[in-house]
């Protein structure tokens, strides 16, 4: 499991000319790896160089002792209204696998805490140009009181006081018409899985940024305010506290299994953790309850792997609570290959068609995950035809994805078109020995199964996932009872790209459903 093993705190007044280059150096390249879009020097002028009247510095090193992350906070005090003022700024980066963790929030807030106590009285506040999501969630998720925020106009004095700040802090306004978007520069380095996340993340705070600063991947900083009062603080702690005390929670659920009406009680809070789930919110109480039997809560903390890719397991996942990556390995190369959120199922492949683990999951945040039998999941199946058709849709739509991913052929085919195209295709479930005959330019993906190719002397057979480009007019004949479904000639990217535009987020392809009883 990756984790910060250590962590350092530098001030960098403290240090000679000299050493402040060389922490420049280390900083700006792992900087480097997470963000785009600022020079060397002006990284330093923002993080190292910092003209803020007390600077720290904490670096994040990982169990090898290489830096890994960094966490900045500045105090800038200014004369505002005549009145000295504390503006706390921050700026942090961490690489993937190291992120999700609570240092920097403690490590900020007993900096801060230890600043008002030398300066009792004095007002104080924290300016973020938030230029990601992920960094005005977490605000959100912290502090009661944040500006702006959802469905409340900013106060026009406060306003005012938040563009009067980020002029003070030389951050050029985008739009004359919008003074709380600026120019920061800074772009995070996502991949397509990454950006995607973020578009269909269903978290309020994080929809209403994506609203607000529609051009954060162009640099554009949202100027957001958190006033340092009693109210934040206790926010804060609550929030942190809430994590302690989840801790426990797993070893205090099996010992609770063993007490007097210790497993109806668990039952229920399983039952209500599969029912918050899209897929599973529609199945029948007596059926659920019985599933969430034979399912088992687990608390895990941030960076932890749920299962590794050619782990044997055929157990269903859902994500009650946090998010997670899935990641393929290759030697010591790893991808990332989607990132999950709250209320999603995974491991469906190796439930539904057996064998290893074909990729990697591990948990971004602390996260809540509800491990379900793969038997119990299938006799559920038998007996419930919706949640069957969705959760055969999720596994071949994932499936197929696998495929595609990757290939020259198709490498000028974004997510969104891969999954537009799976959406024009033709779902069907065959018992043996059964005959359908493929169109020249049509392709075949085989989800499960077996077939014959009958377009060649001696005929030739494709078990297990499959994807062929039809030349000719080909005979497939299953050997066994197989799932696939027949995808049309490739249309532009510009089509499919509009085909699924049209789509709810986050379902599997209606005609996959509608299909596969």
């Amino acid at each position: 499991m990756s984790r910060i093993a250590s962590t350092e705190v530098v001030i960098p007044q403290s240090l000679s000319t000299e050493q402040r280059r060389r922490l420049t150096d280390v900083l700006y390249a792992v900087h480097q790896e997470i963000f785009e879009g600022v020079e060397r020097e002006g990284f330093a002028k923002y993080v190292v160089e910092s003209t803020a009247e007390h600077t720290w510095i904490q670096l994040h090193r990982n169990e090898a002792g290489a830096l890994v992350g960094y966490f900045a906070l500045h105090v800038f005090e200014k004369q505002l209204n005549g009145v000295t003022t504390a503006v706390f700024r921050a700026e942090a980066g961490s690489l993937r696998a190291y992120r999700g963790g609570n240092t920097n929030t403690r490590f900020g807030l007993s900096l801060i805490l230890r600043y008002l106590l030398r300066h009792p009285g004095r007002p104080a506040y924290y300016l973020g140009a938030l230029v990601h999501p992920s960094s005005y969630a977490l605000l959100a998720k912290y502090c009661d009181e944040l500006w702006p925020r959802h469905e409340q106009p900013v106060p026009p004095g406060l306003r005012d006081f938040l563009a009067e700040l980020g002029t003070e802090f030389g951050l050029a306004p985008v739009d004359a018409r919008n003074p709380l978007l600026r120019h920061v520069g800074w772009r995070t380095r996502e991949s397509e899985v990454e950006q995607d996340y973020w578009q269909q993340c269903e978290k309020r705070s994080a929809r209403y940024f994506l609203e607000t600063n529609p051009g954060y991947t162009l640099g554009h900083g949202l100027l957001t305010l958190a006033p340092v009062t009693m109210g934040n603080v206790l926010s804060v702690l609550r929030v942190m506290s809430g994590r302690v005390l989840r801790k426990p929670v797993e070893p205090a659920m099996k010992l609770a299994y063993r007490l007097p009406g210790g497993s109806r009680l668990l039952r229920s809070t399983v039952a209500r953790q599969l029912r918050s789930s899209p897929l599973f919110a529609h199945v029948d109480t007596r059926a659920l309850e019985s599933l969430a039997a034979r399912a088992q809560v687990q608390e895990l903390p941030a960076g932890h792997f749920v299962f590794r890719q050619g782990d044997m397991s055929d157990e269903l996942y859902l994500l009650a609570r946090g998010a997670a990556y899935v990641l393929a390995t290759h030697g010591a190369d790893e991808d990332l290959v989607n990132q999950l959120g709250s209320g999603t199922v995974f491991g469906e492949q190796s439930t539904l068609a057996g064998g290893r683990r074909s990729a990697s999951v591990r948990t971004a945040s602390a996260s809540t995950v509800v491990r379900i039998p793969g038997a119990a999941l299938r006799e559920l199946l038998e007996s419930d035809a919706d949640l069957s058709r969705q959760v055969w849709g999720t596994f071949a739509e994932r499936r197929f994805d696998d495929l595609v991913r990757g290939r020259n052929r198709y490498a000028h085919l974004g997510r969104k078109e891969r999954r537009a195209w799976l959406l024009r295709g033709q779902g069907h479930v065959l018992a043996p020995r059964k005959e359908l005959l493929l169109e020249p330019g049509s392709h075949l993906f085989m989800v499960l199964g077996a077939v014959e190719l009958a377009h060649a002397s001696p005929r030739l057979t494709a078990r297990g996932a499959l994807l062929l480009e039809v030349e000719r007019p080909l005979p497939v004949v299953t050997m066994e009872a197989t799932r696939l479904v027949v995808l049309p000639r490739l249309a532009s990217p510009e089509l499919q790209l509009a085909v699924d535009l049209t789509l709810p987020r986050a379902r599997p392809p209606a005609n996959l459903l509608h299909a596969w009883a």
